[in-house]
């Protein structure tokens, strides 16, 4: 289930007052919070058009579709419409990316980014979608995980897709304890970094796009800072280190390692 919360400064008078146990949040002095929904199942990432319109990118895909919009239409803060809609035929349908660009409102699953024309005092976007980017993960030459697909864009056209690792720290046999890792590691080449896209052009796959950044092992979030003209990402790291080098971590001893390869 999730819970899609508003947070907001108590002095600020145009937004409506906080419910009484902030959606059993505990927060800092001076800031409350509203439940806006907490029925559309899971989801990952929102965006909000400048009229307060909610989209949200649910994780998995629900009968009634894998996109859900929410509007309050009484200033109470509460959304009182949700609608679910959008259904792809997917590599996957892990869902990840959404972000308003242009226009347009952008999506992505685990394998496609897709975008819908918004269009006026309408809360959904058309249903016909275009299809922007495609990565076929499944028959990758190192295999997959870490396939999620956060977007952003920056100001000169461009938009941003993460390709994460296809495994935890790039050893030679992926997650067994003691294996090595490998250095240089190979999968850099096409995992493991970001790839900089044209926002408007239909069908594009990843070698259609430049190499931005590498060495990021997985993305789940990222934003360009438009003022700072720069790319800002927040990953994931490494996995479970006491079981892959449990003699490197023993109770009460800190490791100490150069990291090479994520």
């Amino acid at each position: 289930m999730a819970l899609i919360c508003r947070l907001a400064m108590s002095c600020t008078n145009s937004l409506p007052p906080g419910d009484p146990d902030n959606g059993g949040l505990t927060l800092p002095d001076g800031f409350e919070a509203v439940v806006v929904a907490d029925s559309i199942g899971k989801a990952r990432h929102l965006a909000v058009r400048d009229n307060g319109d909610i989209h949200v990118k649910l994780r998995f895909e629900r009968p009634e579709g894998e996109n859900a919009a929410l509007r309050d239409t009484d200033g109470d803060g509460k959304a009182d419409v949700i609608d679910l809609w959008g259904s792809y035929d997917s590599v996957s349908t892990y869902g990840t990316g959404m972000r308003i660009h242009k226009g347009y409102l952008y999506l992505s699953t685990g394998g496609e980014v897709y975008r819908h024309k918004l269009r006026k005092r309408k809360l959904l976007p058309e249903e016909k979608g275009e299809l922007i980017l495609f990565d076929d993960y499944k028959n990758a030459e190192h295999g997959y995980e870490h396939y999620a697909k956060p977007i952003t864009f920056d100001n000169d056209g461009h938009m941003y897709v993460q390709f994460g690792s296809p495994g935890d720290v790039c050893q030679i046999i992926n997650r067994k304890p003691g294996s090595l890792g490998q250095y240089p590691c190979p999968q850099l080449e096409w995992h493991g970094g970001v790839w900089q896209f044209a926002d408007d052009k239909p069908n594009q796959l990843q070698k259609d796009g430049k190499h931005y950044a590498t060495g990021i092992r997985s993305i789940v979030g990222m934003d360009w800072n438009h003022e700072q003209n720069t790319l800002y990402a927040l990953q994931h790291g490494r996995d479970n280190f006491s079981r892959t080098w449990p003699d490197l971590s023993l109770p009460g001893r800190v490791p100490c390692f150069r990291q090479k390869n994520f």
